[in-house]
């Protein structure tokens, strides 16, 4: 009497395996009552799903969700729609590694990391402050420090740090619209606050009116973030030296006109007539009709 072997999915035919008969309609042989090289053909049948099919060309007959590990490129696929998906990579020299690497703390980091022939060009973290790879980390051959090409790593994708290793692309986007660079401040300001080169350190806010050491303004959202690693938000702001950025600002405003520094700290206001190009941050992209303070958008350095 045939046997009716059922697939995990419902809604596949059934496949009959007639007495003493091997089916191949899969990959791996279904046997049939009586057949008599049971034992043999079952035996196979476990080294092939223990080794994931393990050869340079895919399987015969493969069904939808099937594994095979592909010796050639040392790749894990998967079978889906009637193609082959690589799932993850294995031991070769171009793969995407999945570790738990060490700071020089003693902590532990997870890290996604892609090497292209032996070389790590990328690794990606989820961690919030940047760390510094352990002396006991390496690199592919084992005996390199990982900090010598990654001296440290923060979060998001992190490139090795050697010549010609560079994100390259036909076109990139961003969320957000300014240009922004880390300073220095004498204090921790607000989003919005105007500043200029000087204080104590790098940037301090503005406090007269048409000063022409104006600078920029710091951001909200920067849409490309430079010098990132120089420090924090608190001690060193992102500062929007080019596009669209909320602006303190005091007075009437109507759109269009050049924004300059007023006589309120870290807060612009409206050039009059008489003014000079030195003194202009930007120019406004929204009319402003009371007088108290507040904050409108202005795209800075448009003269």
């Amino acid at each position: 009497m045939p046997y009716t072997i059922d697939y995990s999915n419902n809604g596949k035919t059934a496949i009959v395996v007639n007495d003493g008969t091997i089916d191949t309609s899969t990959s791996i042989g279904l046997i049939g009552k009586n057949y008599t090289r049971f034992g043999e053909t079952l035996n196979e049948n476990m080294l092939h799903l223990l080794e994931n099919f393990a050869n340079a060309t895919a399987p015969t007959n493969p069904t939808e969700g099937q594994l095979w590990y592909d010796s050639a490129e040392s790749q894990m696929k998967f079978f889906d729609n009637g193609v082959w998906t690589t799932l993850l990579s294995g031991s070769g020299t171009t793969k995407i590694a999945f570790r738990n690497r060490k700071d020089t703390g003693g902590n532990f980091h997870k890290t996604i990391e892609h090497i292209v022939d032996a070389n790590i060009v990328t690794i990606m973290t989820d961690d919030t402050t940047a760390w510094t790879p352990a002396v006991t980390e390496f690199l592919e051959d084992g005996v390199t420090a990982l900090s010598t090409q990654f001296p440290t790593i923060s979060a998001g994708t992190n490139m090795n740090t050697l010549t010609g290793y560079k994100f390259r692309g036909t076109a990139v986007t961003a969320e957000y619209a300014d240009l922004a660079e880390r300073y220095e401040a004498d204090a921790e300001y607000e989003t919005g606050t105007i500043v200029k080169i000087g204080g104590t350190k790098e940037i301090t806010q503005t406090t007269t009116a048409n000063d022409v050491a104006i600078f920029g303004v710091v951001s909200t959202a920067p849409g490309f973030e430079m010098n990132s690693a120089a420090g924090t938000d608190a001690t060193h702001p992102y500062i929007a030296l080019a596009g669209r950025v909320p602006c303190k600002v005091i007075g009437k405003i109507t759109k269009g006109e050049r924004i300059v520094s007023s006589g309120t700290d870290g807060v612009g206001m409206a050039a009059e007539d008489d003014y000079s190009w030195k003194f202009v941050l930007g120019r406004a992209l929204e009319h402003k009709t009371t007088e108290e303070a507040g904050t409108i958008e202005i795209v800075v350095g448009a003269k």
